[in-house]
C-alpha cells in the first residue's frame, strides 16, 4: 500500500483474466470464512476478500492513526488497481457496508453495484438495540477493553467459537437456530488472533465515520439485506437506507440476526444473484450450493 502497510487478501480468478470482479468487504473481526457460501456461488467471476489493516493477514500500519474507514477504502482502491479491475460489485457485511458506501464517495466510477448486509451508513453505535444513549456508553467499554487487552485476549482464546458460547448466543437470540455452526466457529476463531487494542481503535473510528450524505447520490443497483432480529443494525436502519438510496431493494429475513451470511446463506446468494442480474453487461453462471 502507499504507506507500505501489507494487506492480506484472498483472490479467486474468474473464467477469464478480465472477468467481472465481486469484492467481499467483511465485518469488523469477520474473516473470509463468513463469506464461504457466497464465494461458492460465483462461478466464473473473479472474487476478492481482504483483511482490514491490523487484522488477521494484514499488518498494522506504522502510524496507528492511519487506520480509519478512509484508509480501508484507499487499500481497496489499490487492490482494484493491482487486479486491473476498473469496476466491481461490492458486497459488504456490517463494517463492510460503511466501507463500500465510503468507496462510492471516493471513487464512484469503481462501483458497479452494492449489496449491503446487516449494516448502516455510519455512526453504528447509535443503532445498537435501538438505544441512542449507548453511543455515550460504548466508548467507556472500548477504553476498558484496550486497557485490559491481554485479559480480553486470554478470554477470547477460551471462549471464541466454543460450543458453550454458540449455545448461549442461540439461547439469547444473538444468532439463529439456522446458524452454520462450522462456518461461525471458523469466523469466531479469528478473534483468538486479534490485538484488542487495535480492535478497539477500529471500533472507535468506525463510529466516527458517516456516509449518510452520499446515499441519495448512489446511482448503481443496490440491495439491502438484514434480519428482523438484528439488534446491532435493526431493520429500521435498513429501511432508512432503502428510503435514502434511489431504487434500492430491501429484504428483511424473518429470524435473521446480525450474522445472516452464516445463518441464511441461500437468501444472501439469491439477493446477490438478483443484484448481479441488474448490473448492465454482467451475467451470472449457474449457482453452486
Amino acid at each position: 500500500m502507499r504507506d507500505d502497510t501489507r494487506i492480506g487478501y484472498q483472490f479467486r480468478p474468474g473464467s477469464s483474466p478480465d472477468a467481472p470482479l465481486v469484492v467481499l468487504s467483511n465485518g469488523l473481526g469477520g474473516t473470509f470464512e463468513a463469506y464461504r457460501h457466497v464465494f461458492a456461488a460465483l462461478p466464473g467471476f473473479r472474487v476478492l476478500c481482504w483483511d482490514y489493516r491490523g487484522l488477521f493477514s494484514s499488518a498494522a500500519p506504522a502510524d496507528p492513526t492511519a487506520n480509519t474507514v478512509a484508509h480501508q477504502v484507499d487499500d481497496l482502491i489499490e487492490l482494484l488497481d493491482h487486479l486491473d479491475a476498473p469496476q466491481a460489485v461490492v458486497v459488504g457485511w456490517s463494517m463492510g457496508v460503511q466501507v463500500n458506501f465510503e468507496l462510492w464517495r471516493r471513487a464512484p466510477e469503481r462501483v458497479a453495484g452494492i449489496l449491503a448486509i446487516n449494516g448502516t451508513s455510519g455512526r453504528p453505535f447509535r443503532t445498537i438495540m435501538g438505544m441512542a444513549f449507548l453511543e455515550k456508553v460504548i466508548p467507556s467499554v472500548i477504553n476498558l477493553m484496550r486497557a485490559q487487552a491481554a485479559f480480553v485476549g486470554k478470554a477470547a482464546d477460551k471462549v471464541a467459537g466454543s460450543d458453550a458460547l454458540i449455545a448461549a448466543m442461540q439461547t439469547f437470540g444473538m444468532v439463529s437456530q439456522t446458524l452454520d455452526v462450522d462456518a461461525f466457529r471458523d469466523v469466531a476463531a479469528g478473534f483468538r488472533t486479534l490485538d484488542w487494542r487495535i480492535y478497539g481503535d477500529l471500533l472507535e473510528r468506525l463510529n466516527q465515520h458517516d456516509a449518510e450524505d452520499v446515499l441519495p447520490t448512489i446511482r448503481v443497483p443496490t440491495a439491502i439485506v438484514t434480519g428482523d432480529k438484528d439488534v446491532l443494525t435493526p431493520p429500521t436502519t435498513a429501511e432508512r437506507l432503502r428510503q435514502a438510496i434511489p431504487g434500492a431493494r430491501l429484504r428483511v429475513i424473518p429470524g435473521g440476526t446480525h450474522y445472516t451470511p452464516v445463518e441464511y446463506p441461500a437468501i444472501i446468494k439469491d439477493e446477490l444473484h438478483r443484484l448481479l442480474a441488474r448490473v448492465p453487461g454482467w451475467q451470472l453462471g449457474p449457482a453452486s450450493e
